[in-house]
């Protein structure tokens, strides 16, 4: 794969906005039939062949002779998934962090492997049974990712579409009732996200329809692999590149994969301990400023938390662990409690009263200089003292604007949360000179030094301070 395509899939993949979705034929990467086929000759072999009335071998669905017929097929595919065993191509996308993966089999086998080497995720699948349809899924994440079965559970009869019937029911359900998780639905339809077909079998009429019905036409950066044989026909190409704006790599399915999951060794981001291990280490708080320029200044603490978590720090930051709706006050005050806490120092981080609410909580606590790990971005203008007074007087400037609008008030009822804030900005000027002053003078090394060394300086200062921090328990 040439270097611009896998940087345009491995990109997404860090920042939380690639969908996997992966197609029935997965787990047979080695093996000239499809799973169907191997389900039929299951079937067969166990109940006789007269139990299936027809199988539709263009579409691979079954019709059987009555409902005890079709169960009892069911139990057959149940028994047929449980001895297979995971290929090569799911072991590596299970280490490689997609926070989103949509099978199209009923098998549990990547939820096995999830298990097996103690990753921290969340499963559902589609179930026309409303109890069973996890409509308050968590919002996934490359931490604690989503696997989710859109056509069943293999344990779970009703869930399963193997024949036209349960296809039709099934397509009826998402057409209609929208009968998908909320969660699942608003990632499905994001426009910025990105798709990455594997195994996906194109030829299917449904899944054209499939692909309609789910608004997935709607997410512009779809890619699939050009060698799957189903792909090879030109009018299906042709078709999906058309009709949904597919492009097609020139390369095999387990090419593609090796090489996003060479790229994620090579950045240090595969997937390796689950939270509940690295919940039992002490947690490292990270406190920033949100975005800045574009998204720039905000992609070394993405970088900085791939890295640690992938070594199995206990790394806390509020996109992943507040949630929706969380607390975000007392979410900055839990910051402030934090042992260790890696300040990422902006001129954003500087101007901003979220921010500086969170570095006003640390500093209430003792033995800042032992507990904080800073970061220093370049646009931080913390050196010279000169510039420091320049976010005095910010502070300065933002107290006068909010003590205008306050005296202009001629009842002065219901504003003690406003003096709060007049108080706070004077808390912010002291803050900013005795702690911008502290900065000055520690070797923060730079974020390119950081980043070269893989942040392994950072590292080092943690380990060494949890280890003293040990021997004083």
């Amino acid at each position: 794969m040439d270097e611009q395509t896998l940087k345009r899939i491995s990109t997404p993949i860090i920042n939380e906005n690639c969908i996997l979705i992966l197609g029935p034929d997965i787990a047979l990467t080695s093996s000239e039939t499809t799973v169907n086929q191997e389900i039929k000759k299951e079937i067969e072999n166990s109940l006789g062949e007269s139990i299936i009335k027809n199988y539709f071998s263009d579409d691979e669905f079954f019709q059987f002779n009555d409902e005890d017929d079709e169960n009892a097929a069911l139990d057959c595919v149940r028994d047929f998934f449980k001895k297979l065993e995971p290929s090569e191509i799911q072991k590596k996308i299970a280490e490689i962090p997609f926070h989103l993966i949509i099978s199209i089999s009923p098998d549990r086998l990547l939820n096995d492997l999830f298990i097996k080497k103690n990753y921290d995720f969340s499963y559902a699948y589609y179930s026309p049974n409303p109890r069973e349809s996890f409509k308050d899924l968590e919002r996934p994440s490359k931490v604690k990712p989503l696997l989710y079965n859109i056509f069943g559970d293999m344990d779970k009869t009703e869930s399963l579409v193997y024949t036209y019937d349960q296809l039709f029911d099934y397509l009826e359900s998402i057409f209609s009732k929208q009968d998908l998780p909320g969660t699942l639905k608003n990632i499905l339809q994001d426009e910025k996200n990105f798709i990455l077909f594997i195994g996906f079998r194109f030829e299917k009429w449904y899944f054209k329809l499939l692909v309609r019905l789910l608004k997935l036409h709607k997410i512009k950066s779809k890619y699939g692999s050009k060698k799957d044989k189903s792909i090879q026909v030109d009018l299906v190409r042709n078709f999906y590149t058309e009709a949904f704006n597919v492009k097609f790599i020139d390369e095999d399915e387990s090419a593609i994969i090796d090489a996003i999951y060479d790229k994620c060794k090579e950045l240090g981001i595969l997937r390796s301990k689950s939270a509940a291990v690295i919940s039992e280490k002490p947690a490292i708080y990270i406190s920033y400023a949100w975005g800045g320029n574009g998204e720039a200044k905000e992609q070394i603490v993405d970088d900085l938390y791939a890295t640690l978590t992938e070594k199995g720090y206990n790394l806390i930051r509020d996109k992943i662990n507040l949630g929706y709706k969380g607390d975000i006050g007392k979410f900055m005050d839990l910051i402030g409690t934090g042992a260790y806490i890696i300040v990422v120092v902006s001129n954003k981080y500087l101007t901003s009263k979220n921010c500086m609410y969170e570095m006003q909580a640390i500093n209430k606590n003792k033995d800042i200089e032992t507990r904080i790990f800073p970061i220093v971005l370049e646009d931080a203008r913390i050196y010279d003292p000169n510039e420091r007074l320049n976010y005095n007087k910010f502070w300065q400037n933002e107290k006068a604007k909010l003590n205008k609008n306050y005296n202009e008030l001629e009842d002065k009822s219901y504003t003690g949360e406003t003096l709060a804030e007049l108080n706070n900005y004077d808390d912010f000027r002291r803050i900013i000179d005795e702690i911008t002053k502290m900065l000055a003078n520690m070797n923060t090394l730079t974020p390119e030094m950081h980043k070269g060394s893989n942040f392994s300086a950072l590292m080092n200062a943690l380990d060494q301070q949890m280890q003293k921090d040990k021997s004083k328990q």
